[in-house]
């Protein structure tokens, strides 16, 4: 049956970045609603216990739990090697193996928008040390280990659309997604002889628990949207799922983009999906009465 080849019965899942209640925790909660066994680091032991609760929310009332998975949290610094590496033998020394690996850690600080004039190298460091050197380490341990099992896996980068078209004001988040998508397709064409499939998710513009904004605001952002809305953290979980899963087994070194249509918007489409440059005013009015 073509939804038993969604389920993640028995594997072991690694969630980097699993707190905060967003991407991360929505990853984990519907990895273990697969039956996974999903253990999530986090540097925040908060925000872990936040995931932890969540997910045990979500999976108490569930009829038929033996088919659910589990959750275990381990406190750890994605940007150091050895911490990354202590994380995932955890991860072994619980379960036996590491079958899926999906990185979420990234993003960038209100500090980092700045003009390309004068955006400081040391902003462009430390972002591409967020969203790149912390996928890579993940990456390689999980690698690693999927390796040693010699039963392969799938690694599923978070990227964004940002690495796609032009990041701008914000170099260093571009900079650092394109390297992320990068690395996502290198990965896949090394690794894949070792049955190893690496993917990675372009994400639009998702509502999460930290978005900031306002009404009028989210409106005016929504407009300019095919689908008129933002994402949610269970719909991008959902395409994670995907990938992880066995429906997925014949797709490596790809990026599927969650992002309601927002890159093959054309730029130059007025919020009624009219060319701005129209000038045709009964045209422009029939088009309107559509």
């Amino acid at each position: 049956m073509i939804g038993d080849r969604l389920r993640l019965d028995g594997r072991t899942v690694v969630v980097a970045g699993a707190g905060g209640s967003g991407i991360g925790t929505a990853v984990c909660v519907a990895a273990v609603e697969l039956g996974a066994n999903v253990v999530g680091i986090d540097l925040d032991t908060a925000a872990l216990a936040d995931a932890e609760a969540v997910v045990g929310d979500v999976v108490a009332p569930v009829v038929g739990r033996d088919r659910l998975g589990t959750f275990r949290g381990v406190v750890a610094n994605v940007l150091l090697k050895r911490e990354v590496d202590a994380a995932v033998a955890d991860a072994v020394a619980a379960f036996g193996s590491v079958d899926g690996l999906v990185h979420v850690v990234g993003g960038q600080r209100p500090r980092h928008w700045q003009p390309l004039d004068d955006f400081p190298v040391t902003d462009l460091d430390e972002v591409i040390d967020l969203n790149l050197r912390s996928a890579l380490l993940t990456s390689q341990a999980a690698a690693r280990a999927m390796t040693a099992s010699a039963r392969g896996g799938s690694i599923v980068h978070i990227a964004s659309v940002a690495g796609l078209v032009a990041a701008p004001f914000s170099l260093a988040y571009g900079v650092g997604k394109a390297g992320l998508l990068s690395l996502t397709r290198t990965a896949a064409a090394e690794w894949g002889p070792r049955g190893i499939r690496v993917n990675a998710v372009g994400t639009g513009t998702i509502r999460t628990p930290h978005s900031r904004g306002n009404d009028a605001a989210d409106a005016a952002r929504d407009a300019v949207l095919p689908l008129r809305r933002r994402g949610t953290v269970e719909e991008l979980a959902g395409a994670v799922m995907f990938l992880l899963s066995d429906l997925a087994g014949f797709v490596t070194g790809q990026t599927l983009v969650v992002d309601g249509g927002s890159t093959i918007r054309p730029s130059y489409l007025g919020p009624d999906d009219i060319p701005v440059f129209m000038e045709d005013g009964e045209l422009r009015q029939r088009l309107l009465q559509r």
